[in-house]
């Protein structure tokens, strides 16, 4: 019986992102021995870095597609290190405080994907003069390529700050729970918004950090009214973080789509409220979100 191969579902991207660094590999390594001298205990650590992937099958085809790997292991059921191959083989070490993702992480990555890809997100569309930004479904739409595709991963952290939060430097968004209605949800969508302007960054969008969550906010709103319609609803009455963010936006959300423009009180009145907020103390005017573009 030969080699089994399987295709991932989900291709890696490769190299993976964030290594540590690149380690060229011959006949004399193997996962273990790599494991070892890069002070990890489970080999598949190595393996999940490299390929996002516990499936042997899986495992072979990237040895076999991504590294060129045809040399056999002795059994002749795996792909190992060496010649012949058809390539220079190399690997990558993770940071030290890596951890591979967990199911709670998978399933935080479905819950992200499937908000993004829904049809209501891609019906969202968006052009603040006053920020001087837009978005549109096919925006979302690329967004939600690349978490189908894991260009942009998810972590799921109850201990996070914030309900979620995106971060360019790992192009992760990361959940506190599991969305359970339109409301967590929302805050899925508002944080594909910071993704959708570091995926522009690329092709030379530039934003400012203050025009940028309040212009999130809105589209926040605009989709949360797709569920409530205009009114603030009755159950909000209650006092929560960045309410009153919340309710500025909820107001140009509003004039959104309505068939006047939108005043520029209202856009001035939600950074002021952002401004206010703890999440907006001491962010400046002319201050960027950190954006570095996605591979």
């Amino acid at each position: 019986m030969g080699v089994k191969l399987r295709e991932p579902l989900v291709r890696p991207v490769w190299p993976p992102k964030g290594y540590a660094k690149r380690v060229e590999v011959t006949e004399d390594d193997d996962w273990w021995i790599l494991s070892a001298v890069h002070g990890r205990t489970d080999p598949w650590d190595l393996i999940v870095f490299n390929f996002g992937t516990r499936n042997p099958d899986e495992v072979n085809w990237c040895l076999h597609h991504i590294l060129g790997c045809r040399r056999k292991s002795k059994d002749g059921k795996n792909y190992d290190f060496g010649a012949p191959c058809t390539i220079r083989q190399y690997i990558y070490i993770p940071p030290a405080g890596w951890k591979p993702p967990t199911t709670a992480d998978d399933d935080a990555w479905e819950r992200v994907r499937s908000t993004i890809n829904s049809a209501t997100v891609k019906t969202l569309n968006l052009s603040l003069f006053a920020y001087k930004l837009s978005i549109s479904g096919h925006d979302f739409g690329k967004i939600g390529y690349l978490l189908n595709t894991k260009r942009i991963t998810a972590k799921l952290d109850p201990t996070h700050l914030h309900a979620a939060e995106y971060l360019p430097g790992s192009d992760q968004i990361i959940i506190k729970l599991l969305p359970s209605d339109p409301i967590d949800r929302s805050h899925i969508v508002h944080e594909a918004v910071h993704a959708s302007f570091d995926y522009r960054h690329s092709f030379g969008v530039r934003s400012y950090q203050l025009d940028e969550e309040c212009f999130a906010y809105v589209v926040q709103m605009l989709y949360l009214q797709k569920f409530y319609g205009g009114t603030w609803p009755s159950g909000w009455s209650h006092e929560f973080e960045a309410k009153a963010t919340w309710q500025a936006a909820w107001k140009v959300a509003n004039a959104v789509r309505g068939p006047d423009p939108v005043h520029p009180d209202l856009t001035d009145a939600l950074m002021t409220a952002y401004k206010a907020s703890n999440a907006g103390n001491g962010v400046g005017l002319l201050d960027r979100p950190g954006h570095n573009g996605i591979r």
